[in-house]
């Protein structure tokens, strides 16, 4: 999938971004630090989002850090298993495999996919690709749907907020 090919697919908004109490690295506005990902349903109906890093998530002089790599594909993997299924789920496993570092200040196309479920979990495949076209990065990972107990204590929800979120928690993984 090219860059170009990105911008054909349809801008979706996050649902959960109207709840203050969400300032998440990835993909919330709000975030001073984050990453601020907009999200775009393609055609064939996988998820995408364009990035550029600045030399703040660096490395190496004009490299962006692997660790942040990897909070991208998280992120997407798991951006599109919520907004798929409506559910918000925590990353069990992330698998990747680094063909080319990513640079600073160019534009990368992080593309993801649900591939399966069972056995409690989600699966999800992503890959980042560069300006070229060529795949720098190749991820699979699993997601675990959060539970709404979880969700509430974990994440130190008040009721009024408990409230407005709880759909969010409490998906299935059947293969219905």
């Amino acid at each position: 999938m090219s860059l170009a090919a990105h911008s054909t697919g349809e801008e979706v908004e996050f649902p959960w971004h109207a709840e203050p109490s969400f300032n998440c690295f990835g993909c919330s506005p709000r975030n001073p630090v984050g990453l601020k990902l907009k999200m775009r349903r393609l055609p064939d109906g996988d998820y995408a989002t364009e990035t550029v890093f600045s030399a703040d998530y660096a490395s190496y002089p004009g490299i962006v850090h692997g660790g942040i790599v990897h909070v991208l594909l998280d992120e997407v993997m798991g951006d599109t298993l919520a907004l798929v299924h409506g559910m918000l789920a925590f990353s069990v496993t992330l698998r990747s495999k680094m063909l080319l570092p990513l640079r600073v200040g160019l534009p990368y196309l992080t593309t993801a996919r649900i591939t399966g479920r069972g056995n409690g979990v989600l699966h999800t495949e992503a890959e980042i690709t560069g300006p070229d076209g060529e795949v720098h990065v190749m991820a699979s990972g699993t997601f675990q749907p959060i539970r709404a107990e979880q969700a509430k204590n974990l994440m130190e929800l008040d009721e009024a907020t408990f409230g407005r979120v709880r759909h969010y928690f409490d998906h299935g993984t059947g293969e219905s």
